[in-house]
């Protein structure tokens, strides 16, 4: 439930920082696979993938719709 004054509740909030952390994590994997597999780097560039796939697989992201009427 909602408090009176409107703001989140505290692990709504961490929820959310979680979210952007994890977000932020696969962003930085897949700029540096693409960085590494440029440079020539093919070993580096599949480790980095696995850390990114492997970030966004245990962690996972849920969206949630309230539908207010």
């Amino acid at each position: 439930m909602t408090a009176i004054d409107r703001t989140a509740p505290a692990s709504l909030k961490s929820q959310r920082h979680l979210t952007w952390g994890m977000i932020a994590v696969g962003l930085v994997s897949i700029a540096a696979v693409v960085v590494l597999g440029v440079t020539g780097n093919p070993e580096a560039a599949t480790a980095a993938a696995l850390v990114g796939a492997a970030v966004f697989t245990a962690g996972g992201i849920t969206i949630t719709i309230n539908v207010r009427r």
